[in-house]
Protein backbone atom coordinates (compact mmCIF):
# COMPACT_ATOMS: atom_id res chain seq x y z
CA UNK A 1 0.00 0.00 0.00
CA UNK A 2 1.59 3.28 -1.56
CA UNK A 3 0.46 5.85 1.50
CA UNK A 4 0.83 2.72 4.15
CA UNK A 5 2.83 5.64 7.10
CA UNK A 6 5.09 2.41 8.19
CA UNK A 7 8.21 2.22 6.35
CA UNK A 8 8.16 -0.27 3.12
CA UNK A 9 10.11 -3.52 3.26
CA UNK A 10 9.24 -4.28 -0.33
CA UNK A 11 9.52 -2.72 -3.99
CA UNK A 12 6.21 -3.64 -5.11
CA UNK A 13 4.75 -1.13 -1.82
CA UNK A 14 7.62 1.81 -2.66
CA UNK A 15 6.83 4.30 -5.40
CA UNK A 16 9.54 5.04 -8.08
CA UNK A 17 13.07 5.42 -6.47
CA UNK A 18 14.54 2.53 -8.69
CA UNK A 19 17.34 4.70 -9.11
CA UNK A 20 18.29 5.30 -5.89
CA UNK A 21 17.96 1.81 -4.93
CA UNK A 22 19.94 0.56 -7.49
CA UNK A 23 22.83 3.15 -6.89
CA UNK A 24 22.59 2.13 -2.95
CA UNK A 25 22.85 -1.35 -3.56
CA UNK A 26 25.75 -1.38 -6.04
CA UNK A 27 27.36 1.26 -3.58
CA UNK A 28 27.38 -1.71 -0.77
CA UNK A 29 28.61 -4.00 -2.46
CA UNK A 30 31.61 -2.11 -3.66
CA UNK A 31 32.23 0.64 -1.18
CA UNK A 32 32.93 0.20 3.33
CA UNK A 33 31.02 2.82 4.02
CA UNK A 34 27.63 4.32 2.62
CA UNK A 35 25.78 7.19 3.60
CA UNK A 36 22.20 7.54 2.65
CA UNK A 37 21.02 11.44 3.23
CA UNK A 38 17.98 13.32 3.03
CA UNK A 39 15.66 15.15 4.56
CA UNK A 40 13.15 14.30 7.61
CA UNK A 41 10.27 11.92 5.57
CA UNK A 42 11.74 11.85 2.30
CA UNK A 43 11.50 8.04 2.39
CA UNK A 44 15.60 6.50 3.21
CA UNK A 45 14.03 4.07 5.89
CA UNK A 46 12.14 2.73 2.92
CA UNK A 47 15.03 2.34 0.30
CA UNK A 48 17.33 1.71 2.69
CA UNK A 49 14.98 -1.74 4.12
CA UNK A 50 13.70 -2.72 0.36
CA UNK A 51 17.53 -2.43 -1.03
CA UNK A 52 18.74 -4.77 2.19
CA UNK A 53 16.19 -7.65 1.60
CA UNK A 54 17.05 -7.55 -2.11
CA UNK A 55 20.69 -8.10 -1.63
CA UNK A 56 19.60 -10.98 0.64
CA UNK A 57 22.59 -10.95 2.56
CA UNK A 58 22.54 -10.86 6.24
CA UNK A 59 22.34 -7.75 7.98
CA UNK A 60 22.11 -5.65 11.15
CA UNK A 61 19.57 -2.90 11.28
CA UNK A 62 19.65 -0.27 14.03
CA UNK A 63 17.07 2.40 14.63
CA UNK A 64 19.22 4.90 16.79
CA UNK A 65 15.82 7.13 17.51
CA UNK A 66 14.96 4.23 19.63
CA UNK A 67 17.86 5.97 21.74
CA UNK A 68 16.31 9.59 21.87
CA UNK A 69 13.87 8.62 24.57
CA UNK A 70 16.76 6.58 26.77
CA UNK A 71 19.21 9.34 27.63
CA UNK A 72 21.67 8.00 24.84
CA UNK A 73 22.74 5.78 27.19
CA UNK A 74 25.44 2.77 26.39
CA UNK A 75 22.95 0.51 28.35
CA UNK A 76 20.28 1.50 25.91
CA UNK A 77 23.04 1.21 22.90
CA UNK A 78 23.24 -2.54 23.78
CA UNK A 79 19.67 -3.45 24.33
CA UNK A 80 19.11 -2.04 20.70
CA UNK A 81 22.20 -4.06 19.88
CA UNK A 82 20.83 -7.14 21.44
CA UNK A 83 17.52 -6.68 19.32
CA UNK A 84 19.43 -5.94 15.93
CA UNK A 85 21.32 -9.79 16.88
CA UNK A 86 18.31 -11.36 17.62
CA UNK A 87 16.22 -10.69 14.49
CA UNK A 88 19.37 -10.66 12.43
CA UNK A 89 19.86 -14.99 14.32
CA UNK A 90 16.31 -15.51 13.40
CA UNK A 91 16.68 -14.95 9.82
CA UNK A 92 20.52 -15.95 9.52
CA UNK A 93 21.07 -18.90 12.07
CA UNK A 94 24.57 -19.99 11.46
CA UNK A 95 25.35 -16.19 13.16
CA UNK A 96 24.76 -18.17 16.35
CA UNK A 97 28.24 -20.35 15.68
CA UNK A 98 29.88 -17.25 16.01
CA UNK A 99 28.79 -15.55 19.28
CA UNK A 100 28.33 -18.61 21.24
CA UNK A 101 30.93 -18.63 23.93
CA UNK A 102 32.12 -14.71 23.77
CA UNK A 103 32.16 -13.33 27.28
CA UNK A 104 29.46 -11.45 28.01
CA UNK A 105 27.36 -12.94 24.80
CA UNK A 106 23.91 -15.07 26.37
CA UNK A 107 21.79 -16.57 23.29
CA UNK A 108 18.43 -18.48 24.06
CA UNK A 109 17.10 -19.92 21.25
CA UNK A 110 16.96 -16.86 18.51
CA UNK A 111 17.44 -14.30 21.94
CA UNK A 112 20.49 -13.17 22.10
CA UNK A 113 21.35 -10.87 25.18
CA UNK A 114 24.75 -8.91 25.61
CA UNK A 115 25.59 -7.92 29.08
CA UNK A 116 27.15 -3.89 28.39
CA UNK A 117 28.66 -4.35 31.81
CA UNK A 118 31.19 -6.61 30.47
CA UNK A 119 34.34 -4.71 29.36
CA UNK A 120 35.63 -7.32 26.92
CA UNK A 121 32.21 -7.26 24.98
CA UNK A 122 33.32 -4.00 22.83
CA UNK A 123 31.76 -3.32 19.89
CA UNK A 124 35.24 -3.91 17.71
CA UNK A 125 35.31 -7.52 19.25
CA UNK A 126 31.41 -8.20 18.01
CA UNK A 127 32.46 -6.39 14.94
CA UNK A 128 35.50 -8.90 14.18
CA UNK A 129 32.88 -11.77 15.03
CA UNK A 130 30.41 -10.49 12.60
CA UNK A 131 32.85 -10.05 10.13
CA UNK A 132 34.31 -13.65 10.43
CA UNK A 133 30.04 -14.74 9.69
CA UNK A 134 30.64 -12.51 6.81
CA UNK A 135 33.01 -14.53 5.11
CA UNK A 136 30.50 -17.68 4.70
CA UNK A 137 27.31 -15.50 4.43
CA UNK A 138 25.54 -15.29 1.03
CA UNK A 139 27.45 -12.47 -0.76
CA UNK A 140 30.56 -12.57 1.16
CA UNK A 141 29.50 -10.11 3.46
CA UNK A 142 27.41 -8.40 6.30
CA UNK A 143 25.58 -4.83 6.53
CA UNK A 144 25.55 -3.12 9.45
CA UNK A 145 22.71 -0.30 8.87
CA UNK A 146 22.96 2.68 11.54
CA UNK A 147 19.11 4.86 10.93
CA UNK A 148 19.53 8.08 11.84
CA UNK A 149 23.48 7.87 12.07
CA UNK A 150 23.77 11.19 13.40
CA UNK A 151 22.61 10.44 16.94
CA UNK A 152 25.42 8.34 17.10
CA UNK A 153 27.51 11.66 17.86
CA UNK A 154 25.29 11.73 21.31
CA UNK A 155 27.09 7.95 22.11
CA UNK A 156 30.47 9.31 21.30
CA UNK A 157 33.21 10.61 23.70
CA UNK A 158 34.14 10.36 27.65
CA UNK A 159 34.51 7.54 29.87
CA UNK A 160 32.41 3.98 28.79
CA UNK A 161 30.93 5.88 25.50
CA UNK A 162 31.76 4.34 22.29
CA UNK A 163 34.34 6.39 19.28
CA UNK A 164 32.67 5.44 16.21
CA UNK A 165 34.91 7.05 14.15
CA UNK A 166 37.33 5.05 14.87
CA UNK A 167 35.44 1.71 15.28
CA UNK A 168 34.60 2.62 11.73
CA UNK A 169 37.76 3.29 10.46
CA UNK A 170 38.78 0.38 11.56
CA UNK A 171 36.28 -1.73 10.31
CA UNK A 172 37.09 -0.18 7.13
CA UNK A 173 41.40 -0.90 7.38
CA UNK A 174 40.68 -4.40 8.89
CA UNK A 175 36.77 -5.71 8.22
CA UNK A 176 36.13 -6.44 4.78
CA UNK A 177 33.30 -8.59 5.19
CA UNK A 178 31.47 -5.66 6.57
CA UNK A 179 29.63 -2.63 4.86
CA UNK A 180 27.90 -0.33 6.97
CA UNK A 181 25.31 1.87 5.51
CA UNK A 182 24.50 5.05 7.65
CA UNK A 183 20.99 7.59 7.11
CA UNK A 184 20.55 10.79 8.01
CA UNK A 185 17.94 13.37 8.28
CA UNK A 186 20.10 15.84 9.91
CA UNK A 187 22.68 15.63 7.49
CA UNK A 188 24.88 18.52 8.80
CA UNK A 189 24.96 16.89 11.89
CA UNK A 190 26.07 13.34 10.80
CA UNK A 191 29.04 14.48 8.84
CA UNK A 192 30.04 16.80 11.42
CA UNK A 193 29.79 13.69 13.00
CA UNK A 194 32.04 12.10 10.86
CA UNK A 195 34.33 14.54 9.75
CA UNK A 196 35.44 13.28 6.31
CA UNK A 197 37.48 16.05 5.06
CA UNK A 198 39.19 16.34 8.59
CA UNK A 199 42.51 15.67 8.39
CA UNK A 200 42.66 15.07 12.48
CA UNK A 201 39.65 12.39 11.63
CA UNK A 202 40.21 8.52 11.61
CA UNK A 203 38.11 8.82 8.78
CA UNK A 204 39.93 11.42 6.62
CA UNK A 205 41.18 10.11 3.19
CA UNK A 206 38.63 6.94 2.97
CA UNK A 207 36.16 6.69 0.35
CA UNK A 208 32.67 7.25 1.47
CA UNK A 209 29.85 6.69 -1.08
CA UNK A 210 26.57 9.25 -0.76
CA UNK A 211 23.74 8.52 -1.93
CA UNK A 212 21.27 11.26 -1.93
CA UNK A 213 17.19 11.47 -2.02
CA UNK A 214 15.76 14.21 -3.31
CA UNK A 215 11.59 15.00 -2.46
CA UNK A 216 9.35 14.19 -5.66
CA UNK A 217 9.52 16.35 -8.63
CA UNK A 218 5.66 18.09 -8.74
CA UNK A 219 4.83 15.57 -11.91
CA UNK A 220 6.08 12.59 -9.44
CA UNK A 221 4.13 13.85 -6.95
CA UNK A 222 1.28 14.06 -8.50
CA UNK A 223 1.32 10.41 -10.03
CA UNK A 224 2.44 8.89 -6.07
CA UNK A 225 -1.10 10.40 -4.99
CA UNK A 226 -3.44 9.40 -7.74
CA UNK A 227 -2.11 5.75 -7.71
CA UNK A 228 -2.24 5.74 -4.04
CA UNK A 229 -6.19 6.84 -4.08
CA UNK A 230 -6.55 4.06 -7.09
CA UNK A 231 -5.37 1.57 -4.99
CA UNK A 232 -7.98 2.43 -2.64
CA UNK A 233 -10.34 2.51 -5.01
CA UNK A 234 -10.66 6.01 -4.84
CA UNK A 235 -10.47 8.85 -7.53
CA UNK A 236 -9.38 12.16 -6.44
CA UNK A 237 -10.09 15.89 -8.17
CA UNK A 238 -7.14 17.35 -9.60
CA UNK A 239 -7.77 20.79 -7.26
CA UNK A 240 -7.42 18.07 -4.25
CA UNK A 241 -3.83 16.62 -5.59
CA UNK A 242 -2.67 20.38 -6.44
CA UNK A 243 -3.90 21.49 -3.01
CA UNK A 244 -1.71 18.33 -1.46
CA UNK A 245 1.23 19.21 -3.21
CA UNK A 246 0.95 22.85 -2.46
CA UNK A 247 1.22 21.98 1.12
CA UNK A 248 4.12 19.11 1.25
CA UNK A 249 5.95 20.12 -1.86
CA UNK A 250 6.99 16.93 -3.01
CA UNK A 251 7.90 15.21 0.76
CA UNK A 252 7.37 11.71 0.23
CA UNK A 253 6.30 10.96 3.54
CA UNK A 254 3.65 14.19 3.71
CA UNK A 255 2.38 12.84 0.83
CA UNK A 256 1.62 9.36 2.13
CA UNK A 257 0.07 11.16 5.45
CA UNK A 258 -2.53 13.16 3.52
CA UNK A 259 -3.38 10.78 1.18
CA UNK A 260 -3.63 7.88 4.20
CA UNK A 261 -5.62 10.61 6.37
CA UNK A 262 -7.92 10.87 3.55
CA UNK A 263 -8.81 7.49 2.66
CA UNK A 264 -9.50 6.86 5.98
CA UNK A 265 -12.16 9.42 6.27
CA UNK A 266 -13.50 8.36 2.67
CA UNK A 267 -13.83 12.38 2.49
CA UNK A 268 -11.26 14.06 -0.69
CA UNK A 269 -12.21 17.31 -0.24
CA UNK A 270 -10.70 20.75 -0.26
CA UNK A 271 -11.60 21.32 3.25
CA UNK A 272 -10.55 17.66 4.35
CA UNK A 273 -7.14 18.89 3.09
CA UNK A 274 -7.26 21.50 5.32
CA UNK A 275 -8.05 19.79 8.06
CA UNK A 276 -5.42 16.84 7.62
CA UNK A 277 -2.86 19.88 7.43
CA UNK A 278 -4.16 20.83 11.15
CA UNK A 279 -3.14 17.96 12.36
CA UNK A 280 0.56 17.45 10.76
CA UNK A 281 1.51 20.97 11.76
CA UNK A 282 0.64 19.34 15.52
CA UNK A 283 3.19 16.73 14.68
CA UNK A 284 5.69 19.68 13.36
CA UNK A 285 5.22 21.59 16.35
CA UNK A 286 5.86 18.60 19.05
CA UNK A 287 9.16 18.39 16.71
CA UNK A 288 10.31 21.90 16.35
CA UNK A 289 9.77 21.95 20.41
CA UNK A 290 12.27 20.18 20.82
CA UNK A 291 14.30 22.58 18.78
CA UNK A 292 13.14 25.55 20.51
CA UNK A 293 14.09 24.28 24.33
CA UNK A 294 17.40 24.55 23.14
CA UNK A 295 16.94 28.44 21.96
CA UNK A 296 14.16 30.54 21.80
CA UNK A 297 16.03 32.18 19.20
CA UNK A 298 15.39 29.37 16.81
CA UNK A 299 12.10 30.22 16.32
CA UNK A 300 13.13 33.47 15.86
CA UNK A 301 15.25 32.36 13.03
CA UNK A 302 12.93 30.45 11.06
CA UNK A 303 9.71 33.02 11.48
CA UNK A 304 12.14 35.23 9.90
CA UNK A 305 12.79 32.65 7.28
CA UNK A 306 8.86 31.56 7.01
CA UNK A 307 8.27 35.18 5.76
CA UNK A 308 10.74 35.35 2.61
CA UNK A 309 13.68 36.81 4.58
CA UNK A 310 16.25 35.19 3.05
CA UNK A 311 19.74 36.78 3.39
CA UNK A 312 21.72 36.85 6.19
CA UNK A 313 21.64 40.31 7.40
CA UNK A 314 17.84 40.24 6.90
CA UNK A 315 17.33 37.62 9.42
CA UNK A 316 19.67 39.78 11.67
CA UNK A 317 17.73 42.73 11.66
CA UNK A 318 14.49 41.03 11.99
CA UNK A 319 15.36 38.55 14.84
CA UNK A 320 17.16 41.82 16.54
CA UNK A 321 14.02 43.67 15.84
CA UNK A 322 11.41 41.12 17.91
CA UNK A 323 14.37 40.67 20.48
CA UNK A 324 14.59 44.33 21.09
CA UNK A 325 18.44 44.21 21.57
CA UNK A 326 21.23 43.51 19.57
CA UNK A 327 22.96 39.84 18.93
CA UNK A 328 26.41 39.11 17.92
CA UNK A 329 27.47 38.28 14.49
CA UNK A 330 29.16 35.04 15.40
CA UNK A 331 25.72 34.32 17.16
CA UNK A 332 23.41 34.67 14.64
CA UNK A 333 25.72 33.04 12.48
CA UNK A 334 26.00 29.87 15.17
CA UNK A 335 22.34 29.40 15.38
CA UNK A 336 21.49 29.16 12.00
CA UNK A 337 24.22 27.08 10.87
CA UNK A 338 22.57 24.95 13.51
CA UNK A 339 19.28 24.96 11.80
CA UNK A 340 21.09 23.85 8.39
CA UNK A 341 22.95 20.90 10.34
CA UNK A 342 19.41 19.96 11.51
CA UNK A 343 18.16 20.01 8.06
CA UNK A 344 15.52 22.70 8.86
CA UNK A 345 16.76 25.42 6.98
CA UNK A 346 18.63 25.03 3.23
CA UNK A 347 21.34 27.57 2.08
CA UNK A 348 20.35 28.11 -1.87
CA UNK A 349 22.33 30.19 -4.40
CA UNK A 350 23.04 32.18 -1.23
CA UNK A 351 19.57 32.74 0.51
CA UNK A 352 18.47 30.19 3.31
CA UNK A 353 14.84 28.32 2.84
CA UNK A 354 13.15 26.16 5.07
CA UNK A 355 13.63 22.49 3.98
CA UNK A 356 9.84 21.67 4.85
CA UNK A 357 6.93 23.50 3.62
CA UNK A 358 4.82 22.68 6.36
CA UNK A 359 7.75 23.79 9.15
CA UNK A 360 7.52 27.27 6.48
CA UNK A 361 3.56 27.32 7.56
CA UNK A 362 3.57 26.49 11.11
CA UNK A 363 7.14 29.05 11.61
CA UNK A 364 4.80 32.21 10.49
CA UNK A 365 2.67 31.81 13.41
CA UNK A 366 5.31 31.84 15.85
Amino acid sequence: MLFDPKPKNQRSDLFDREEEIKELKESILKVPITLLLGIRRVGKTSVLRVALNELKTPYLYLDLRVLEGEGYSKVAFYRLLSEAFSSTVSRWGRLINYLRGVRGVEVHGFRVELDWREESLTLTRMLNNLNRFGEEAEGGFVVVAFDEAQILRYLSGGKGRVDFGNILAYAYDNLPNLRFVLTGSEVGLLLNTLRLDDASSPLYGRYVKIVKLERFSKEKSIEFLVRGFEEAGMRVGDDILQKIYEKVDGVVGWLAYFGFSMIESRNPTVEAVNEVAEKALKLVKEELDKVFRRSRYYAYILKAISLDISTWSGIKRAVEAWLGRPLQNAQITRLIETLVELSIVEKRNGYYAISDPLIAEYSRTL
